[in-house]
């Protein structure tokens, strides 16, 4: 799975978990809501990512920001007022994440919590402290993030005891804390019977101390106030509520449904937008990179688009064709210019496959389909195309555009309700398959041009192989064979003679062009790993192989052919020891294309693909055991005896595969099948002889 894949996936379950807080537990109440908070969080995330990127747009985009944020707040308006009114029922918040430390909501002041702090654990006798130990003990106390820590003053104790909802930890009579009557304050200390400040730099007590960090230096105690005539009720929890998320804390509140509820929008869903940041953020730099691509993300753009309402609306449905065809054309089109020479380079290259093929006079009905199947083939592969794909875009669109005119001519219909019943009740495919058919196009022309992008020297090579191939074997059937007629008539050789060495030399050069697309159709889908770098690709060395066995067997009907014939023409049996040398002097010729095949083989690191390179070669590097065999029966020789014949048959069945893993055996095999062959063909030949 690749990494575009992975991340878009993890997108999709990170929206799934989103849509499912924002479902349950922050009042939507319909499908349009969710779909709506799904899109807001998309574009937020979309406009987080923009904001970082793009500075200069840094206004703008924190106003929109805004305004997502506020239409959020719209739709989840419900969890948030239930967590208000929470807020407005209760004074004192113990915190999930944060354990050791309880807060006052009317001051916003932090304590210790005295399940955790040592209050009894000072170096004075029961555990009390001094004032001066206790200072120094606060000074340097830390706990749960928070530092800074003082003695309360009086008047900070007597506020969370002497009220109508004490201290969670008043225990005893009168205002007791765990049922203890003193605690230190800053200077001295605080008789919680009586509510009594007694000022004593030398007194020993408890110790309960208070941390500020929260509200330092805000007016929070006055904005909440039941007496603030600025603020409504609801601003004034707001400010708590605030604080709360500010703060990075999560309350326990009395109602244990609550305190889900405000982890769910406060802790679950803001932790999701984050990851969707980062992941958005690496999708867009994906797509920046390479800018609209072959595995281009077309469902991000669906985003903007309603599904289900535009298959429920002709109107609709039509609109979004229009906007989304005009959105690829213009992505297309701003890939184009940011490509705009790799893909001239391209459509250079492939305009040589543009042509039609035309049928030769001078090729057989199988010859001319090989070339025609073969141009087609590499057509289908490199021709680009761009024209097509906007065409292709264009009909789309028009299509679309077609539909706003008939319903612009059935307004003006006297029958326009009627007609539009009509209109509405036609098949249409859905929106989103058109979407994706559309980005199907594009990207399938696009993988051409990054393949080309990405291998452009091997096309350029795939190219010329081709179009050299294709007009040397056309030459083969015109000039070369004009070179041998002339060369056999000088000698009066008759025409019924070299036109049979002609059918065999065709047939073997056919066998031979044969190889050329599975070739290069195997090295366009990507190269085939070496042990060594080479400057050409295994694809190109296999191909110049073949090159120079194809030039060797040219040579030896053209200069060695007919000697053979002359030396031949008139001994007894001449016409089969003619044939049986020839196939003799052919086989040589193939043996030295398999020594030459064998280096590439086994330059190759992966079994498979030597497997490939054998099985591509197989039917050349038996096909003068074939015509042998061919041969001897169509004769119907009974000069050959059975063992001989069997023997041949024994050779063909021979393969190499199981040797494709130890060169050196593989070169055992392929000596011991030459020398084997060698043998054969002179008992062959031998046994003719006695025939005399």
């Amino acid at each position: 799975m690749s990494e575009y894949t992975d991340l878009t996936t993890k997108r999709d379950e990170l929206l799934a978990k989103l849509r499912e807080i924002e479902e349950n537990c922050e009042g939507i109440e319909n499908e349009h809501n969710a779909q709506k908070v799904q899109q807001l969080n998309i574009e937020q995330a979309q406009l987080k990512v923009q904001k970082q990127e793009l500075s200069a747009k840094l206004s703008v985009i924190e106003s929109k920001f805004s305004v997502i944020n506020s239409e959020i707040n719209k739709l989840s308006g419900t969890g948030i007022d239930r967590i208000l009114e929470a807020i407005k029922n209760q004074r004192w918040y113990f915190f999930k994440n944060k354990p050791k430390v309880l807060m006052d909501k009317l001051t916003g002041i932090l304590w210790a919590n005295l399940d955790y702090f040592p209050w009894n654990k000072g170096d004075c006798s029961g555990g009390r402290y001094s004032l001066n130990k206790a200072n120094e003990f606060v000074q340097n106390y830390e706990v749960n993030g928070f530092n800074n820590w003082l003695l309360p003053t009086d008047d900070n104790l007597i506020v969370i005891l002497k009220t109508d909802k004490p201290f969670p930890f008043k225990q005893g009579c009168n205002w007791r804390i765990l049922d203890t009557g003193g605690w230190l304050i800053n200077i001295g200390y605080l008789n919680v019977d009586n509510l009594k400040t007694v000022n004593n730099n030398n007194c020993t007590c408890w110790l309960l101390p208070c941390n500020y960090s929260l509200v330092q230096n805000s007016d929070y105690a006055n904005n909440i106030s039941e007496n603030n005539p600025v603020y409504t009720e609801k601003e004034r929890l707001q400010f708590t509520l605030d604080l709360f998320v500010q703060n990075d804390l999560w309350p326990i509140f009395d109602d244990e449904e609550i305190t889900t509820l405000f982890k769910k929008i406060y802790f679950e869903k803001p932790r999701l937008v984050e990851q969707l940041e980062e992941v958005q953020a690496q999708l867009n730099k994906l797509q920046t990179v390479v800018l609209l691509s072959s595995e281009f993300d077309y469902m991000q753009l669906l985003t903007k688009y309603n599904l289900a309402e535009i298959d429920k609306s002709v109107i609709k449905y039509y609109q979004a064709v229009q906007n989304w065809t005009d959105e690829l054309m213009d992505k297309l089109s701003y890939f184009e210019q940011q490509k705009e020479n790799v893909i001239n380079d391209f459509n250079v290259i492939s305009l040589k496959l543009s042509k039609k093929y035309e049928e030769n006079g001078n090729l057989t009905a199988e010859e001319n389909s090989l070339l025609r199947k073969r141009q087609q083939f590499f057509k289908s592969r490199l021709s680009l195309g761009m024209n097509t794909v906007k065409n292709q875009l264009l009909l789309v669109k028009q299509q679309a555009d077609d539909l706003e005119e008939r319903i612009d001519d059935i307004n003006n219909d006297e029958n326009s309700f009627a007609l539009m019943a009509e209109l509405e009740s036609e098949k249409r495919p859905s929106f989103a398959f058109i979407a994706e058919n559309t980005a199907t196009i594009i990207k399938n022309a696009l993988k051409k041009i990054e393949y080309f992008e990405a291998n452009r020297r091997f096309v350029v090579s795939a190219i010329d192989i081709w179009e050299k191939w294709t007009e040397d074997y056309k030459s083969f059937k015109t000039k070369d064979k004009e070179e041998l007629k002339n060369s056999a008539e000088q000698d009066g050789i008759d025409e019924s003679i070299w036109q049979s060495w002609y059918t065999d030399w065709q047939k073997l050069r056919f066998n031979i062009e044969e190889k050329i697309q599975p070739a290069l159709a195997r090295g366009l889908k990507g190269d085939i790993p070496t042990e060594k770098e080479n400057e050409i690709t295994v694809i190109e060395q296999l191909i110049r192989c073949l090159e120079m066995y194809k030039d060797d067997i040219d040579k030896f009907y053209l200069e060695e052919r007919k000697g053979i014939y002359q030396k031949y023409a008139f001994a007894p049996s001449g016409d089969l020891q003619d044939k049986f040398e020839t196939e003799s002097e052919l086989y040589k010729r193939t043996a030295k294309f398999q020594s030459d095949l064998q280096e590439i083989i086994f330059s190759c690191t992966k079994t498979a693909d030597r497997m490939f390179i054998l099985k591509w070669a197989e039917n050349l590097l038996d096909i003068q055991i074939d015509e042998i065999i061919a041969f001897v029966a169509d004769k119907d020789l009974q000069q050959i005896s059975r063992e001989v014949l069997q023997s041949f048959s024994a050779l063909k069945q021979k393969n190499y595969d199981a040797y494709l893993n130890d060169a050196k055996a593989y070169s055992q095999e392929k000596a011991n099948r030459e020398k084997q062959y060698n043998s054969l063909m002179f008992k062959m030949r031998s046994e003719l002889n006695k025939q005399k």
